[in-house]
Formats: C-alpha cells, structure tokens, sequence
C-alpha cells in the first residue's frame, strides 16, 4: 500500500513497497529482480550477487524490474567485471531504460557482462519502422 503523510513523505508502508523482490531462479543459475532498484536496495542486491558470483557464470532477470537507479547499475556491472575465468553475468529482458544507460555509459562493454536480446529493445532510429 503507497501511503504518503502531510508533507509527501514516504510513510514506512510506502517505502517497503518499493523494496525490490531478488529472488533466486529455479530455472537458471542466477537471480529474478522484481521491482525498484535504488540506494535502499543496494545493500540485499549487492550480498545477492557476491553469493552468485561464487559459483561462476549466471543471469540476472531484469523482466520485472521498473526503476533502477545508477547505483544499482553499478552493481550489476561490478558483479560482472570481478568474475573470474571466463564466467559472465547475463542481464536478460532488461527494461529499455536498463540498456539504454548501459550504452550510454559504455558499461555494456564491461567484461564479463553479457546483455540478452530482450523483446522490449529500443527502436533502432536509422531503421524505418
């Protein structure tokens, strides 16, 4: 339940709502991110990931992600970049937001980072439609 008190701040109701859900991935080795990734949620993101890590490559689906700030991308990016011996971090179905800061930033090209072809990619603008 969003709830905001007198002045708009976030009531503790509103700011547990926000909390993003990471769970692990039945299906793949890896993790499901549901939800917001800001600096409250650093802190679970970053412990998810290192325990990951440990096992060698893995996923991070992105598919129900609806904010993520720079922050968070970092995180990601951290995580890829300090595994070892060829094993990735495959970001699947990131959002168009997600991809769009990884280019811009350059950090798509982040050893170790492997981004999945997502069915919410961004329009190519020098193709006609």
């Amino acid at each position: 339940m969003n709830t905001a008190d007198t002045v708009g701040a976030l009531t503790p109701d509103a700011a547990a709502d926000r909390l993003p859900r990471i769970t692990p991935n039945v299906d793949l080795a890896g993790l499901q991110i549901e939800g917001e990734l800001d600096r409250a949620a650093l802190p679970a993101l970053t412990r998810a990931l290192a325990s990951m890590a440990g096992r060698g490559s893995f996923s991070v689906d992105l598919s129900g992600l609806v904010f993520c700030d720079v922050g968070g991308l970092r995180a990601l990016v951290t995580a890829a970049a300090g595994l070892r011996c060829g094993h990735v971090l495959t970001l699947r179905s990131p959002p168009p937001q997600v991809r769009r800061l990884l280019e811009l930033t350059g950090w798509h090209q982040t050893a170790g980072l492997r981004l999945q072809a997502s069915s919410h990619a961004l329009p190519d603008p020098t193709q006609p439609p």
